[in-house]
């Protein structure tokens, strides 16, 4: 061999990697496209779930919405029918008179999302939604394990299709940890739910009226 040749363009990484090791991230191709969820700016301010890449516009979610994302720790991301979901663990901003608490989620965008209009969701997802995941210990008080650490990809557990997830409680807790398997289907039914709102900054989260939701609630 007599020389090296670098083969392909260069790119650059923003939105697709993180400025700083010790900020999670995680991507993934799917179709061609990358599927990444990272933080964009030095600071680690502006977290984002991003697609680029392939023959689909580049989207993402809206920048600097903390009920979108707030501090977000990327643990996994998972290619699954038309959709790809993203699990994380945030401040949870139901929460907010509570200080910080952290909560689990699991979000996913739709892979056919063509972003919104000019006038609403330019270049950005149309399909996002998120949802609490629940690892606890059921009694008159649960017990939540609210710190998601790791997840499985998607496995085969009995006719089911299934990801395990570890998390353990926050350092100011009980210290403990626990393994969760969550079905792939119930995922999915979850995302057909009921929603929240916040009417007003110090006001409670309460259900938001079903006949209310758009139709559809994705693009697919």
């Amino acid at each position: 061999m007599d020389s090296l040749e670098a083969i392909g363009e260069e790119i650059s990484g923003m939105a697709r990697c993180p400025y700083d090791a010790k900020h999670a991230n995680v991507a993934l191709f799917a179709n061609g496209k990358l599927y990444s969820a990272t933080v964009t700016d030095f600071l680690a301010i502006d977290a984002v779930i991003y697609r680029s890449l392939g023959d689909s516009p580049t989207l993402r979610t809206v920048k600097h919405d903390s009920k979108w994302l707030k501090e977000p720790y990327f643990v996994q991301a998972v290619n699954y029918g038309d959709f790809i979901y993203f699990f994380f663990r945030e401040i949870a901003m139901e929460y907010n008179t509570m200080g910080k608490v952290v909560f689990p989620r699991v979000a996913r965008v739709c892979k056919n999302d063509r972003g919104g209009s000019p006038r609403v969701l330019e270049k950005q997802w149309t399909s996002f939604l998120k949802a609490r995941l629940n690892c606890s210990i059921p009694g008159d008080s649960h017990f939540y394990f609210n710190i998601l650490q790791a997840v499985t990809d998607v496995i085969r557990i009995n006719g089911r299709d299934v990801v395990m997830a570890t998390f353990s409680t926050p350092y100011n807790s009980i210290p403990g940890s626990a393994v969760c398997a969550y079905d792939m289907a119930e995922v999915a039914n979850t995302f057909t739910g009921r929603f929240k709102e916040q009417k007003s900054p110090d006001s409670t989260w309460t259900p938001f009226p079903e006949d209310k939701v758009p139709k559809p609630r994705y693009m697919g």
